[in-house]
């Protein structure tokens, strides 16, 4: 799910409006004076270091920036960058004063809160928001005169398999971002595999002087990249291929070490992935239907550019194959009453089919969905349907659940669908609903976006299908919450990404079973699931980035209920994963105790503070105040568990105003220690009643 938050102010807004459209991980900065309302002005980024480790496809990079104010006055700064798609912040480093301070991952509003109260103070914290699209904000004050400021980003990510090839981006290109070049830039990575490499090349710098690539060993290269005085004018790409002469399964695992905040699940990573060369008897034939919205909006450049991908489809079907386009707007239009032969006649038909459309009409997908789905699919073939619309249902049947209905009665066939949303005026909940209950994925194109492009990278995706209803045997290895939680077919120049919890270790006989044409496959291989503390410290994060995007794609279809955010809120803090409802906060001024101005401000006032540490383990200290008003309160504070059941009663007793402190050590009434997760602690007397939100992690 790709929204953007209500809580984007608008001069971020103008600050994306006012940058170009080519992003750049090194990011704009823009300052102004302190306390000002002046216009947001370019500043200097002095120098970047950047770190890459690479483990067969999984990248962790760390950006140490420095920034310089050039004005003679102090500055606030707003640091707005971008991350490649799948990437995910794991840490914040704050440099003040010429000391390192680690960001804590908290609630977003609890950080915002925060941050504004020290701005007020003119201390100097610093804050990191997500602001949607693996978009973010990093807020800094003050930024001294003439002084320096220096902050860390990690991040991490699974790197795109994409016809046998992998690839890693470095967002550089910041061309006329900055007012002056970079004083200095480096980027310095090192790249391992299990296997060998077949290939490894930088095609954006490989030919530049300040590029070196030195082969360490058959399975690890280095690269280093290095200049002065330095604009950026392209991303730094690595491309590389590994060796796979057969089926591949590749596993990475993680056991959490005790000063963790995982928890004790083992996590596992498994990475499957076709041969790099495919027999032509090995490929399945498919059965596929392109099925387009014709609708009146459609009108313009984007009737084009799906007669385009329409036009790369034909091109892209092998002879076994067979075919159909459907377009509908108010009413559905059938290139053949059914599935014809993939030969070049009926290729040269479809494609003066495809020059005679027009857009014209209302968007009736129902009738749309229906025609499609009661072709006459075959039982040994690859099954797909290719739904594309840039709007909802507006003629016909309306309501989505009984669409999604009807699609169910009829996809008798094991039909994948894969659905492509255009622009914004679609609903993102009915094409997610579609494609996740029908064994395929959707994918949304930008308004300004090439439909053409985007389609016709699928259409190469899925043009070798290899393996249908393919299904993973553990051997006896206890695994569950794994994600995806549907497995799609497996094409040539693909890859399947499975991750999941484990309880049992040891070396199993993991076997991948799937359809090959008409026959039977199976592919068994020996894996071994650590139990041995430690191992790839971002399997974890992955993981739970997976299970995130999944809350995250329940909430657009069932909306924000407090069970579905609690969920990503206690998954972020666990993992230290910044996510639409968390904030990485820095406060060089926080003494590393909760911010008391309350007792000092307000002391006729109830506060119930936040506890501190959160997340914690093992224990942690909950603060409140009475106020003057009278000279004693029966005061009551409970444990609650996120379903609302109590956990525990911490005070029952009558006390008189001012500050009092008590401790939770993460157990129940009996003692007994209780499970990771969000808890909530209420303040009660005979006037006042709050309640606050914390997070236990074992």
């Amino acid at each position: 799910m790709k929204t953007l938050p209500s809580f984007v102010t608008f001069v971020c807004l103008v600050l994306l409006l006012s940058v170009t459209n080519s992003l750049f991980a090194i990011g704009a900065l823009f300052s102004r004076p302190r306390g000002s309302d002046q216009e947001y002005q370019k500043m200097w980024i002095k120098t970047v270091n950047v770190d890459v480790e690479i483990q067969d496809q999984v990248a962790v990079t760390h950006v140490d920036q420095i920034f310089y104010n050039e004005m003679n006055t102090s500055v606030e700064t707003i640091y707005i960058f971008p991350l490649p798609e799948n990437a995910m912040i794991t840490e914040l480093i704050y440099w003040a004063n010429g000391k390192r301070y680690v960001a804590e991952i908290r609630e977003r509003q609890e950080a915002v809160n925060d941050y504004n109260r020290r701005l007020r103070q003119w201390l100097d914290p610093a804050l990191l928001e997500y602001l949607g699209d693996n978009l973010f904000r990093l807020s800094i004050v003050p930024v001294n005169a003439k002084t320096e400021v220096r902050t860390e980003i990690t991040y991490a990510e699974p790197l795109t398999y994409d016809m046998g090839k992998v690839s890693y981006t470095f967002l550089l290109n910041t061309l006329e971002l900055s007012p002056q070049p970079l004083q200095s830039v480096s980027l310095d990575l090192d790249a391992r595999t299990q296997t060998g490499y077949k290939s490894f090349s930088s095609p954006s710098h490989q030919n530049s002087t300040a590029t070196r690539i030195e082969k360490v060993a058959y399975n690890h290269y280095h690269l280093f990249f290095g200049d002065e005085n330095f604009y950026p004018d392209r991303d730094l790409i690595v491309e590389f291929e590994t060796v796979m002469d057969n089926v591949d399964m590749r596993v990475l695992t993680y056991v959490p070490e005790p000063a963790d905040s995982f928890g004790t699940d083992r996590f596992y990573a498994m990475w499957i992935t076709p041969p790099d060369t495919v027999e032509g008897n090995e490929v399945i034939p498919k059965d596929i239907v392109f099925t387009a919205d014709v609708s009146s909006s459609m009108d313009g450049e984007r009737i084009e550019q799906v007669k385009e991908a329409l036009y790369n489809f034909l091109d892209l079907l092998n002879a076994d194959d067979r075919f159909n386009i459907i377009t509908f707007g108010t009413f559905v239009e059938k290139f053949r009453d059914d599935f014809v032969k993939a030969n070049e006649n009926n290729i040269n038909d479809a494609k003066d089919f495809v020059y005679q459309m027009y857009a014209l009409g209302m968007t009736n997908i129902d009738e749309g969905l229906k025609t499609s789905l009661s072709l006459s699919y075959r039982d040994t073939s690859s099954n797909n349907l290719i739904f594309l619309t840039d709007g909802k249902p507006t003629w016909g049947e309306t309501n989505q659940d009984s669409i999604l209905a009807h699609v169910q009665k009829l996809n008798t066939s094991e039909v994948r669908i894969f659905s492509f949303g255009v622009g914004e005026d679609i609903s993102r909940a009915l094409l997610y609903r579609l494609s996740e209950q029908n064994h395929g994925y959707d994918q949304y194109i930008a308004a300004d976006d090439s439909i053409a492009l985007v389609v016709n990278k699928h259409f190469q995706r899925i043009s070798k299908p290899v393996l249908r209803n393919v299904r993973i045997d553990f051997g006896g290895l206890d695994t569950w919450d794994r994600y995806p939680k549907q497995i799609n077919d497996l094409f040539w120049g693909t890859q399947l990404l499975y991750m999941g919890l484990y309880d049992n270790a040891g070396t199993f006989p993991v076997t991948l079973k799937g359809d090959m044409r008409s026959e039977q496959f199976e592919e068994t291989q020996m894996v071994t699931f650590s139990d041995t503390l430690g191992g790839h410290r971002f399997i974890p994060r992955l993981w739970a980035r997976a299970k995130i995007n999944h809350l995250m794609d329940l909430i657009e279809i069932y909306g924000e209920t407090d069970e579905l955010v609690d969920q990503i809120i206690e998954l972020s803090l666990r993992f230290q994963i910044l996510t639409p409802y968390t904030a990485f906060y820095s406060d060089p001024d926080d003494d590393s105790t909760p911010i008391e101005e309350e007792e000092t401000h307000n002391p006729n006032q109830f506060v119930l503070y936040q506890n501190y540490p959160n997340p914690f383990n093992p224990s942690t200290e909950i603060k409140y105040q009475l106020p003057q008003s009278q000279s004693v309160f029966h005061v009551i504070i409970k444990i609650y568990d996120a379903l609302g059941r109590l956990v525990k009663v911490l005070v029952d007793e009558k006390q008189g105003p001012g500050i009092h402190k008590v401790r939770w050590d993460g157990t129940d009434m009996r003692g007994n220690r209780v499970p990771s997760g969000v808890y909530y602690y209420m303040l009660k007397t005979e006037s006042f009643v709050q309640t606050r939100k914390m997070v236990l992690v074992r």
